[in-house]
């Protein structure tokens, strides 16, 4: 949650017009803190910022807040299964179809969160029965990835300040959780140094001494993958005023120092957003 001053930082926005945006069009409803000061949570920002979008092209204010609010409204009944066929028939068209209009239907961190991890879970399921073959999963990894890219950069830089590391462990290349994290991390005004996959243990302490993050993130999307955040927490132990944060669906397998993020990029942002 943020202050309206710092929405209006976050989004471009000045407060006095999001404040006739809310009471004249009702775009977003913030909350209030015991002194009765609004505060605003990521999806509101989202609002605020496909509304400003649509009124920079041209769209009459009254109309721009009826269409974010339409597109603020969760997923209703995605077709997560849509992709395995269309991984199956190696249809990158399809599969960036698909993508443009989910991400169309709700805020980033919703579909994140209620469609595009659960889709990618399915689809890694199917593979494994070899309903889906290596091409196709890797070629549905790869238009996602390209999104994500898409949306980290439109994200913008974050505010100034101590950044947040993030990037996988030696030997592991799974991308997609981190670069989405790393985008919701920016949209919830983080500074962010996205290091990518198979970062050596060496090359994550270079990286902190180097730009003195408050955070590390990584992920351990499998098992087997456990033992490799070792090494990268052996090489920061002395390293002082640093946390070590770790997501992913084996998160909770993770070697002390590491703590869990949990499983909502949403939450896991708006956590490091409010941690000093």
């Amino acid at each position: 949650m943020v202050t309206i001053k710092k929405a209006a930082e976050l989004t471009g926005v000045p407060e006095h017009t999001l404040r006739a945006w809310e009471r004249r069009y009702g775009l977003v409803d913030p909350s209030r803190t015991e002194g009765g000061y609004r505060t605003y949570d990521l999806r509101a920002l989202d609002t605020i910022r496909t509304m400003k979008g649509l009124v920079d092209t041209g769209w009459t204010a009254r109309d721009a807040a009826v269409e974010s609010t339409r597109r603020a409204l969760p997923a209703a009944a995605p077709a997560s299964d849509d992709l395995v066929p269309a991984a199956m028939a190696l249809d990158a068209d399809n599969v960036a179809r698909i993508l443009d209009e989910q991400f169309a239907l709700a805020s980033f961190e919703t579909v994140v969160d209620d469609w595009l991890m659960p889709a990618l879970f399915r689809l890694g399921q199917a593979w494994a029965r070899g309903e889906v073959s290596v091409a196709g999963e890797h070629l549905v990894s790869n238009v996602v990835m390209r999104r994500l890219a898409h949306a980290y950069d439109a994200a913008g830089r974050g505010t100034a300040g101590r950044p947040v590391l993030i990037g996988a462990p030696p030997d592991v290349d799974h991308q997609i959780g981190l670069l989405a994290f790393a985008t919701a991390a920016r949209r919830a005004g983080l500074s962010t140094i996205y290091l990518g996959g198979h970062v050596p243990a060496d090359a994550w302490r270079h990286a902190v001494t180097t730009v003195r993050p408050r955070h590390a993130v990584s992920s351990l999307h499998r098992r087997r993958d456990a033992d490799r955040l070792a090494p990268v927490a052996a090489e920061l132990a002395d390293i002082a005023d640093l946390t070590l944060w770790v997501g992913g669906r084996h998160q909770g397998l993770a070697p002390t120092p590491w703590r869990p993020l949990g499983h909502s990029i949403a939450d896991a942002a708006r956590r490091l957003a409010t941690t000093g």
